[in-house]
């Protein structure tokens, strides 16, 4: 980060701020793009609370030095802060970089950024990601709207919660095969939560299938949702029945 010109002035003012403790308040100020020299220390600081607050700064789009140097921080933390970074979309070496980094938080955290929409290739590679727990928070993403072929990707996975996160994102709509693949997924979770997504009011014969599902959640979730025909939803019968907890008189 050498080719950021230092203003002594601007370094002096840095010190005194640091000295009244507000330099987290300034690692996450939008102004930042004033004072580029200032992105410059705060990247390197010793703090990393300082460094953390700073990677999620939409202001560091300014500065391809500063995120360089926060991508390849030795703290995951540092990074993953990065990855959630809505000023992405201009660093595609960047995101490329942290969908394949080594911790699995740092993925976590891109994959459910809406940047992504931008990169189907990072967003293809996270949906393959060895660690469940990262293709389950690209699932309900809502960046998955331009990837119909993930959609469906994911609709098949074989972990159950990838799958039920999938079925409440409404970018579902993108592919109709994903619907009706989880319209009869073996896992009622899954069911129930594709019966409450307002994604399938365009498809009637999945809302029909729902509506006589054999679990009683699946046919709450389906009566509650503000997509279902109020036809649908008045015959719609999930109420499980009560226990008698008094003998009938005689």
């Amino acid at each position: 980060m050498t080719n950021v010109p230092i203003d002594p002035l601007a370094i002096i003012e840095l010190t005194n701020l640091k000295a009244a403790g507000k330099l987290i308040d300034l690692a996450r100020h939008p102004g930042l793009t004033m004072k580029p020299e200032w992105m410059t220390e705060l990247a390197s600081d010793e703090d990393w609370l300082i460094r953390y607050n700073l990677a999620k700064n939409p202001a560091i789009a300014s500065s391809p030095e500063v995120i360089q140097a926060l991508a390849t921080n030795k703290d995951y933390d540092i990074r993953y802060s990065l990855a959630t970074n809505p000023a992405l979309t201009d660093y595609p070496e960047i995101v490329e970089r942290l969908s394949k980094d080594r911790s699995k938080q740092v993925r976590m955290h891109l994959a459910q950024n809406r940047a992504i929409a931008s990169f189907p290739e990072v967003v293809q590679t996270l949906s393959t990601d060895e660690n469940h727990h990262v293709r389950a928070t690209l699932a309900p993403n809502p960046a998955l709207a331009s990837c119909p072929e993930v959609v469906g990707q994911l609709s098949t996975d074989e972990d159950w919660r990838v799958r039920a996160n999938l079925a409440s994102n409404r970018a579902i709509a993108s592919s109709p095969k994903a619907i009706r693949t989880l319209s009869t997924d073996e896992n009622h979770h899954v069911r129930a939560t594709l019966a409450g997504n307002p994604a399938i009011a365009a498809f009637p014969e999945v809302i029909q299938a729902l509506a006589s599902d054999e679990n009683h959640h699946v046919r709450k979730a389906l009566a509650e949702n503000p997509a279902t025909p109020s036809s649908t939803a008045s015959t719609n019968s999930w109420q499980v029945a009560q226990p008698i907890t008094q003998a009938p008189t005689i």
